[in-house]
């Protein structure tokens, strides 16, 4: 058995080297979702795939000779790095210039007539067209802007994290030699930043998951040999989470990140039921292979059980259309359960091998403070079964209020705390140019060239002006920008001729406009190729689920008010929608799997204990801990969003292995008290109380070590699941055994005592019979 362990183990060692990182944004979305299909088709259509980086410098004139140099140096340094495709600033943009022999408008880089002794004069041409204003430098001319794209085929692969750390190289040696501070965003570089945070920390939080964890351990049970093979079972498992995330052909995202701590965090409780039972076996009758055989054959179910509800809790969420939630869930219920099989074939082996217990390793079950904290119990479940109840319904009333105050959020870097550098440069571009976050607006005149006709460009024009009033979007550009230059160039660059044409001079204006074919790159990104549909380009800021639903909802009643929905047929998209859209299905879909875990838990009870009044006394001790969580989130303002809500899901599956280890020994101890509930209960107390104690204080710190998170989602995620299964244990211990008393005979059928799965056999014959065939 040890041999098959190794072995698959080995080859899960093997299948995780193939590991990878994911270098995109995670989907939120099915492909099937009618907001993905439609951000697909406009990327498709506008061969668009959100590729810029944008750096944006403080307190600068890159008009001015010395600065042009600076700027002028930084752009070309930024040019020779592999993988980037083009850059657009102030000092190398294009003007539109008529060409009469040609008679066309004709595209030239500032660059090419332009050096630095004569930076003064670019800086006169660029102020003198409007097409450019608030676009590569912010409104009061301080912060130039520098558009760097990356090349679509390295954009998703290894290769996006060599170009952002050259960019970052690039740009730090710029601000070390000038004095001037860059600020960067955009959603590659953000999305590398991601990815970086999470590939260094996984290695932090697992070897920190495993140090609290074995630590605590050590300290409660004062043995080295528990501690390291403790250790064995959360390692083999830390191994096989890695390996089955590589075979299932997934990779490292920032959920499937905190599946090996995870595994360390469950595993350890594991470790402690069984090892409690051993050596209190063992403290009993002193024997070592029978306090093996007894290890497996009492709790061997119960825990197996346990473990399998937790994987049930994790397994929902494989029933949701979300790909991130479905992989996650589909590697964390099978780790769980793969954990469980190494720790229920090594630990009893181990001890089967290694020397008998000494008085040492047994001690830790008759500490002062341990019979203190159980005599606790024991003494308010006797005699203050109200005060419970008062306290209960109390806090449930508080935490019931504090639910109301939830709010929730979905923006892209949403897991960032706001001290991070990221989000000081993000809300730095956001104040001085409106938002990086891409925002389209597609305008289907269901005509083909539709977009020529001066009604429907003045319309557009109309719909600009008004989305220039929103304070969380930046400029606009469509092609009403692109005619107003045009009719600029025509006019010989005179910038009061910065305007929409006539009917007159729309034709001959148009004619001067090269067709798609011809290379106007600026037009063909702005229409589609029958000239039917119309695209407004906007970058919003990375607002928060409310907020964003509230711009959303203006921005569409501008949109309806200026274009009739009979007529024309106006689509709003982009990364602000998908996130947005995202989130809040991915909320929706969580707490639909965690109605089907509780409901599937549920059915389990039933089996268990074939008594419905035994269903919902189960269920309520566990209920209660996630309300109070709830109400936590709402009062300390932490909001719903992917990472946080996995609290509930992650606390339910784990809180209810106590009500199942507590409620198999009580009906234990029923049978063998003669149905005396109340002493059937005290000792279901006292037998399982060090180790729901001892598992709640190891899961209290080992998630913990999610604290020291730079992700804030992941941080609360920590915190809450913490003090989420400190909860639970209390009212696992309080609350279930004050309902058992109180609902005394109606919880204590006959079907209670004939359970259709059985996980505790205390048959003294098949006991007796054991001892004899052992002795001799």
């Amino acid at each position: 058995m040890l041999s098959i362990v190794i072995l698959s183990t080995a080859f899960m060692l093997f299948q995780g080297r193939k590991i990878e990182m994911s270098y995109e944004f995670s989907r939120l979305l099915p492909l099937t979702d009618s907001t993905q299909v439609t951000y697909q088709e406009f990327q498709e259509e506008f061969k668009q795939s959100g590729n810029t980086v944008i750096l944006a410098a403080e307190n600068i004139n890159v008009f001015e000779p010395e600065s042009y140099k600076d700027w002028m140096r930084l752009e070309k340094n930024l040019d020779t790095i592999s993988g980037v495709k083009n850059i657009l600033s102030p000092i190398n943009a294009y003007n539109l210039v008529r060409n009469d022999s040609l008679k066309k408008l004709e595209l030239v880089s500032f660059e090419k007539n332009f050096d630095a002794n004569t930076s003064d004069s670019l800086g006169k041409l660029y102020n003198s067209l409007p097409f450019y204003r608030e676009l590569l430098y912010s409104k009061d001319e301080r912060a130039p802007l520098m558009l760097v794209q990356i090349g679509d085929d390295v954009l998703y692969t290894k290769s996006i994290v060599r170009i952002i750390e050259s960019i970052k190289k690039v740009v730090a040696t710029y601000e070390t030699n000038t004095g001037h501070k860059v600020h960067a965003s955009g959603l590659p570089y953000i999305r590398m930043a991601s990815t970086k945070k999470i590939s260094s920390e996984i290695g932090l939080t697992v070897g920190l998951s495993l140090f609290v964890t074995t630590l605590i351990m050590f300290l409660f049970m004062r043995s080295i040999k528990a501690t390291l093979i403790t250790m064995t079972v959360v390692i083999l498992g830390v191994i096989w989470s890695f390996g089955l995330i590589a075979s299932f052909g997934h990779q490292i995202s920032m959920l499937s990140a905190l599946i090996p701590s995870l595994i360390i965090v469950i595993g350890v409780p594991n470790c402690i039921f069984l090892i409690n039972k051993y050596h209190s076996e063992y403290k009993d009758h002193k024997n070592k292979i029978k306090a093996v055989q007894r290890v497996i054959r009492k709790i061997g179910a119960a825990t197996l059980l346990t473990n399998t509800t937790t994987a049930l809790g994790f397994a929902a969420l494989i029933l949701t259309d979300s790909i991130i939630l479905k992989e996650f869930g589909l590697v964390a219920s099978i780790n769980i359960l793969i954990v469980f099989v190494i720790s229920i074939i090594v630990i009893p082996i181990f001890y089967s091998y290694s020397k008998t217990p000494k008085k040492r390793h047994y001690n830790h079950l008759e500490k002062n403070w341990i019979n203190g904290f159980i005599g606790f119990l024991l003494n308010t479940v006797s005699k203050h079964r109200k005060i419970v109840y008062v306290v209960v319904i109390g806090l449930a009333i508080v935490a019931g209020f504090g639910t109301t105050l939830i709010k929730t959020t979905g923006n892209i870097t949403e897991e960032y705390k706001d001290s991070d550098p990221l989000i000081l440069d993000l809300k730095f571009l956001e104040k001085n140019f409106g938002g990086t976050v891409p925002l389209e607006i597609v305008i289907d005149t269901k005509k083909r060239n539709g977009v020529q006709s001066l009604s429907f460009l003045k319309k557009v024009d109309q719909l600009q002006a008004e989305l220039a009033t929103m304070p969380d979007l930046s400029k606009s550009l469509s092609i009403v920008d692109g005619i107003k230059f045009a009719k600029q160039a025509y006019y010989n660059g005179d910038s009061s001729f910065y305007s929409l044409p006539t009917s007159q001079e729309k034709n001959f204006i148009l004619s001067y406009i090269p067709k798609q074919k011809e290379g106007l790159s600026m037009l063909n990104s702005l229409v589609d190729s029958t000239g039917q549909r119309a695209r407004i380009s906007i970058q919003a800021a990375d607002l928060d689920t409310e907020e964003s639903a509230v711009m959303m909802k203006q921005i569409k009643a501008k949109v309806n008010e200026i274009f009739d929905p009979e007529r024309y047929d106006v689509i709003i998209t982009g990364a602000s929608v998908i996130f947005l859209h995202g989130t809040s299905y991915l909320i929706k879909n969580l707490i639909v799997s965690l109605a089907l875990a509780i409901s599937v838990i549920a059915i389990i009870m039933a089996l268990l204990f074939r008594s419905a009044a035994m269903v919902l006394v189960s269920l309520v001790p566990n209920l209660f801990p996630l309300l109070m969580t709830a109400g936590l989130m709402g009062y300390f303002g932490i909001p719903l969003k992917p990472s946080t809500i996995l609290v509930f899901s992650i606390a339910f599956g784990i809180s209810v292995d106590d009500t199942i280890h507590f409620l198999a020994k009580y009906r234990q101890e029923l049978r063998a008290n003669g149905w005396n509930i109340s002493n059937a209960v005290l000792v279901a107390i006292r037998e399982t109380g060090v180790s729901m104690f001892y598992t709640s204080i190891v899961l209290f710190f080992g998630f913990s070590v999610f604290l020291t998170s730079s992700f804030g989602g992941i941080t609360a995620l920590g915190m809450l699941v913490s003090i989420t299964l400190i909860i639970a244990m209390l009212s696992n211990l309080l609350l279930l055994p004050t309902l058992l008393l109180s609902l005394e005979r109606r919880v204590a059928n006959k079907n209670f005592d004939h359970p259709m799965i059985t996980l505790y056999n205390n048959n003294e014959e098949e006991e007796e019979d054991e001892d004899e065939s052992e002795n001799n």
